[in-house]
């Protein structure tokens, strides 16, 4: 029995522009950003045909969706939950069980939805995120990500 690989390149990148110590080349790391359609589960409701921009954060400890998309959860009901520390500030966040849709495979995951991120992006998390694949390689130096799912 042979296994295949579903393998997703993320090539765009986000670049941290702020206060970084030393403005050479090398300070400024690129991180991988994935874009994906957010489903709620046994709905239809959807982000459709937009799609939110998740960066990836392997130290991320749950996935954050943005506050811009909080209307896709007006009647929806939370599972959960939880506090998260950005920093100095702390935020009560409400969770959910969300799909979300990558380049046409759909990943059942739990996000917990922002009320005040001060960046663009939404979060790709490590529980029921990151996990969800069987690997996660950056390669820094070519500036290419790759999530793994082997099937």
């Amino acid at each position: 029995m042979s296994s295949l690989n579903c393998t997703m390149e993320i090539t765009t990148k986000y670049q941290i522009q702020g206060r970084v110590l030393n403005k050479a080349k090398y300070s400024r790391p690129k991180y991988p950003i994935l874009p994906a359609i957010i489903k709620i589960p046994n709905s239809e409701i959807s982000s459709f045909p937009l799609a939110e921009e998740f960066l990836i954060d392997s130290g991320a400890s749950i996935s954050i969706i943005h506050q811009r998309r909080k209307d896709i959860f007006e009647d929806i009901m939370p599972v959960d939950t939880t506090t998260i520390v950005f920093g100095n500030s702390k935020e009560k966040m409400n969770v959910f069980n969300i799909i979300l849709r990558i380049k046409g495979q759909d990943y059942n995951i739990v996000a917990a939805l922002a009320t005040k991120l001060n960046f663009k992006y939404s979060i790709l998390g490590y529980y029921k995120g990151i996990e969800n694949f069987d690997y996660f390689i950056m390669n820094n130096r070519k500036e290419i990500a790759k999530l793994v799912n082997k099937i």
